[in-house]
């Protein structure tokens, strides 16, 4: 595991895709940017809302339209990959970014847009959010009892003194639990009404009206399968197992500092790896075709479910929260990491391969000395 955070195995990870045409596409899907490579293009954060919108309300409309014809059921998966992923690129890049102010310029732009793609995705609202997530998490409560997110990995289970597999099925259980669902559901659904302004409970009035309206137009059935079931169940996965892989979810030591927890306990996910070569044209052949395969079946989609956007690299952005640069901190990870490189250091954590990803955080929770009492955390999950 050690051999795939560091920065060696990192960079000639990326460097071997070197032998395909397209880099940017090949730095969008791993997330992961060349030392030397020229950007045609640089995004903003409007462009990456268009792109989360156009992935939500896409996947929704493709799925209603394959319900609604003769087209195999098979082509479902599709539509509603990135429907999920839609939903979540909203959630965990759009509205974390407007809550810390970089979306757009203004305050009240990104409240704006916070709390009506909140509404629309049935999370939390923009001043509860702000509150705990740029004041609490990203401040000194990082890495302590008093962050949310660390006692959500806790209050459910994921525990330091356990071992790893014990670890991995914990956390499978909970993916597939009802209970882990309905709770994160209604919690959602509280969030939504209670101890909201009068105009944020009149949105979710008029947000789950439509919905119903909806509903009753699609079928139950095409409903259930377009629209509530990738924004309940499968949204639900897919953030539990970002929460989880986000950070090594360890207590902060006595002389550790804000900053170095920070550091070191912020990953930098990627999704791919080495393209393969071989002498041999038989095993290269299968070794190429295993490679294909794997990426279509597993590093893309995990690119636009678990990670999508500025996700991949969220360890730059605990450390430049306010930048507004945000859509292009793949590009200025890898600015700092070359810096670093040649000034001999290196503070980043790299890690190819989201199995990679959970078996790294739950190895650095099994590992952890540090516990805490578990009884009265308030946690909560997005």
């Amino acid at each position: 595991m050690s051999k795939k955070c560091d920065l060696h195995y990192s960079e000639m990870v990326r460097k071997s895709y070197q032998r395909l045409p397209g880099q940017g596409l090949w730095t969008w899907i791993t997330a992961k940017e060349l030392p030397d490579r020229e950007t045609m293009w640089r995004s903003t954060g409007l462009e990456c809302l268009l792109w989360s919108c156009l992935w939500f309300f896409g996947g929704i409309a493709g799925a209603i339209v394959i319900l609604k014809s003769d087209i195999n059921s098979i082509w479902l998966l599709l539509p509603t990959l990135f429907t999920v992923g839609g939903a979540r690129y909203i959630v965990a890049t759009i509205i974390h970014h407007a809550v810390h102010h970089t979306v757009f310029d203004t305050p009240l732009a990104n409240k704006v847009v916070a709390e009506v793609f909140s509404t629309i995705t049935l999370v939390q609202p923009y001043e509860s959010y702000r509150r705990f997530h740029v004041f609490e998490h990203h401040g000194k409560d990082f890495s302590t009892e008093a962050d949310q997110d660390l006692a959500a990995i806790y209050k459910l289970g994921l525990c330091p003194g356990l071992s790893v597999p014990e670890l991995k099925l914990i956390l499978l259980a909970q993916c597939i639990n009802p209970l882990f669902h309905l709770s994160f559901f209604f919690g959602r659904i509280k969030s939504n009404i209670v101890g909201v302004p009068f105009y944020r409970l009149s949105m979710t009035v008029a947000w789950l009206s439509i919905l119903a309206c909806t509903a009753y137009w699609l079928g139950l059935t095409d409903f259930l399968v377009a629209i509530l079931l990738p924004c309940t169940v499968l949204y639900q996965i897919c953030s539990l197992l970002h929460l989880v892989t986000e950070h090594a979810w360890v207590i902060r030591a006595e002389d550790e500092t804000v900053k170095q927890s920070h550091h070191q306990n912020s990953l930098g996910r990627f999704c791919g790896e080495a393209v393969p070569y071989h002498h041999s044209k038989v095993v290269s052949s299968i070794m190429w075709a295993v490679w294909v395969f794997k990426h279509l079946a597993w590093h893309i989609p995990c690119r636009i479910l678990f990670v999508q956007g500025s996700l991949a690299v969220h360890d730059w952005h605990h450390r430049h929260g306010g930048k507004r640069d945000w859509p292009n901190a793949i590009q200025h990870r890898e600015e700092e990491v070359q810096k670093e490189k040649s000034q001999g250091a290196y503070t980043y954590t790299d890690i190819w391969g989201f199995s990679n990803c959970v078996e790294y955080s739950l190895t650095r929770i099994s590992e952890s000395s540090l516990t805490i009492d578990t009884t009265n955390l308030s946690y909560r999950l997005n």
